[in-house]
């Protein structure tokens, strides 16, 4: 097995369709459908462990007030951004464990696009109108055309979103400092969901870049770490993601998939959502 490093994401496609390379794990969303209508080739995808969405500071006016927090989250339209933005490279998320989670519950009803919910949540909050500003990390137009998605689409509910560009050492030395309002940022996942929640969302955290805090939340994320029993921490992260959402600390907008494109004479080679490459199997047939 060889590993040919390529930057460019559109030279590796055109390699993979030349058979210079036999499979690649990404692909930019624009060569995707090619990718899936090329007879040469087999594509896959499947939901990641990753998360991705706006880190709201809760302890920074006006998104101190919860109202407001789930005034934005109403006001995202998810489905359009994974459609438009990502080109369908990637999954819808209802919060911060993925479809591919052994923890994942389809019950859990995630954040719709609605605008009135989005009015009325404001008023509750007592005002018609707010604005903050939307850190984003520079250099990448995917980052930038999301973040003008957001800001148009919050506009009509009477929140203005300032998007700012950072270089991603300084975004994230601010996130880190708790200097910002909201930020642009996700999380690769980790197959464990104790690594998709605690760091993020447990009262200190590491990752807890919103200063989100509930004694509930910290309970159950503590519980369903020091248990074995997989349906008993199903049960806590369930009810800990429910809670989550409900406080509205984070907007999460969508996984991420993990892609494979080979030729089709690579055998057995499957895809995982962790992302890792797994050869054991793998042999190359006629």
């Amino acid at each position: 097995i060889r590993y040919r490093p390529i930057s460019n994401e559109s030279v590796m496609f055109s390699n993979l369709e030349t058979g210079n390379i036999n499979a690649a794990e990404v692909l930019s969303p624009n060569d995707i459908p090619a990718a899936k209508s090329n007879s040469s080739l087999i594509y896959k995808q499947v939901p990641a462990l990753s998360f991705f969405g706006v880190m709201l500071n809760t302890k920074v006016a006006p998104l101190s007030n919860v109202h407001v927090r789930k005034a934005i989250e109403w006001g995202v339209n998810r489905d359009e951004i994974v459609n438009s933005v990502l080109k369908g490279v990637g999954v819808v998320a209802q919060g911060p464990i993925s479809p591919s989670s052994w923890a994942f519950s389809s019950s859990i009803a995630p954040y719709s696009y609605n605008i009135n919910n989005a009015k009325s949540e404001l008023a509750q909050a007592g005002m018609s109108s707010v604005s903050f500003t939307l850190l984003i990390p520079s250099g990448s137009p995917l980052n930038s055309q999301e973040a003008q998605f957001i800001q148009s689409e919050l506009q009509p509910a009477g929140i203005t979103v300032n998007i700012k560009q950072e270089t991603f050492a300084t975004l994230l030395s601010d996130t880190d400092s708790h200097n910002f309002q909201g930020a642009l940022l996700g999380w690769s996942g980790r197959p464990d969901p104790d690594g998709n929640m605690y760091s993020w969302f447990h009262t200190g955290g590491g990752f807890n870049s919103m200063q989100y805090s509930n004694p509930q939340v910290d309970s159950l994320l503590e519980a369903a770490r020091a248990s074995s029993d997989q349906s008993t921490r199903t049960s806590d992260y369930q009810q800990a993601e429910t809670l989550i959402l409900q406080d509205g600390s984070y907007v999460f907008i969508n996984h991420g998939v993990s892609i494979q494109a080979s030729t089709n004479n690579i055998k057995n080679f499957p895809l995982l959502p962790t992302g890792i490459l797994e050869f054991t199997n793998v042999y190359l047939g006629s």
